[in-house]
């Protein structure tokens, strides 16, 4: 590795470590509401972002491979900066929707372009683990730190903005991801339509990207929302809350650095079978609410499945979509694993408000459902080939 791909690395690596320290993330929701928001106005606020975020995916994607990964890296990384500025100072509803709309601007700009930044230089699994295990330790910093805080809210909002702020400077030193000729061609413009055209071509390996949505989902709505009602369900009293939450975090931040060795002890397809597996028996376990150690055990088999395939299933989209088009690429395969994710919130989050057992044990279903995706899928050729 040159000394370019190497400085573009550990500044990708350093910035993804800043920008996962929200310092205010234990406390979001308790936040707004100080600053005069009730509950409805949150969700409201929260759909808003999210459907802006959808909305932008695509020409955002589209727009970074014309003007270039890193420009685009740059602005996305300053709007992130500026929603934390925001964050701050907000004190009304309408500038809680501006801080949510800049946030999905930033985000629907990074989404899949930092991906094909990073594949520019290295698109093997283990860049994308270490890349993915920086963004874990931010938030072991977090919730190390939070504690200690005198003015939990004000404290960990302002330390929020000048984390980000180091996060934006460490992406302005980033060296461009081609020669400066090679980018030149690279900008002439190519339509969109040729794009989809070239996605739609590979129809099958959409199976392999709903295959995994289906687990990072289930992951996603389990882990981070329905498990804390599993917590006090099982007796554990919310002061507590802050413990299973950092062995969460260590345990993400170590899959995702284990993930190539697993791949490389078990094969692809046996690391693909392994952590679906894991987390199946993760969920099961959860829906069986009465015994704390049990549903520990579950939340913990559910992450750490998730996490450590993360980076092997990023690798594979990388190299999948290498080309002229690729963070265009990347952004439909995002916006398509993000409609599957909104889709399964609302069902899964619905259900639960009913019957949370029921939720889970569908949300159980729902994983093998993708691991029969996977291994039906990998008999199309365009999928076998990243799995053999």
């Amino acid at each position: 590795m040159n000394n370019t791909s190497r400085r573009a690395l550990v500044l990708m690596n350093l910035s993804a470590f800043c920008s996962g320290m929200v310092f205010y993330a234990p406390v979001a929701t308790l936040y707004r509401q100080t600053r005069g928001l009730d509950l409805a106005q949150i969700a409201l606020i929260e759909a808003i972002s999210l459907a802006l975020t959808l909305a932008l995916e695509l020409p955002w994607g589209h727009l970074a491979d014309r003007i270039g990964y890193r420009l685009t890296l740059v602005i996305s990384f300053f709007f992130l900066f500026i929603s934390k500025i925001v964050f701050f100072s907000a004190f009304s509803f309408s500038l809680f929707v501006v801080e949510r709309v800049l946030l999905a601007i930033a985000n629907s700009a990074a989404s899949g372009v930092d991906t094909a930044y990073l594949a520019s230089f290295d698109s093997r699994q283990k860049t994308f683990g270490v890349y993915q295990g920086f963004q874990f330790a931010g938030l072991v910093v977090v919730a190390l730190a939070f504690p200690f805080f005198s003015k939990v809210y004000h404290d960990s909002a302002l330390l929020t903005i000048f984390s980000n702020g180091l996060a934006f400077i460490f992406i302005l030193f980033l060296p461009r991801e081609v020669p400066d000729k090679v980018l030149q061609k690279k900008k002439k413009h190519v339509p969109l339509r040729v794009s989809l055209e070239q996605v739609w071509k590979d129809w099958p390996f959409l199976i392999f990207i709903a295959s995994v949505s289906l687990l990072f989902s289930v992951n996603q709505v389990v882990t981070v929302f329905l498990v804390q009602v599993c917590y006090r369900n099982a007796g554990l009293d919310a002061s507590s809350f802050g413990y299973p939450f950092l062995i969460l975090v260590v345990l993400s931040f170590l899959a995702a650095v284990l993930s190539t060795r697993l791949t490389e002890f078990f094969g692809k397809i046996g690391s693909f079978i392994l952590c679906f597996a894991l987390s199946f028996l993760g969920v099961l376990l959860l829906a069986w609410q009465k015994n704390l150690v049990v549903v520990l055990l579950g939340v913990f088999a559910l992450r750490f499945g998730a996490a450590a395939l993360y980076p092997l299933v990023i690798s594979i989209e990388a190299k999948q979509a290498q080309g002229k088009q690729s963070a265009t690429i990347l952004s439909v395969y995002a916006l398509f694993s993000e409609g599957i994710e909104l889709l399964l919130t609302l069902v899964l989050g619905t259900l639960a408000n009913t019957n949370l057992s029921f939720s889970l044990l569908l949300a159980g279903g729902i994983v093998l459902i993708g691991l029969f995706g996977i291994l039906q899928g990998r008999k199309f050729p365009v999928i076998g080939q990243w799995l053999s």
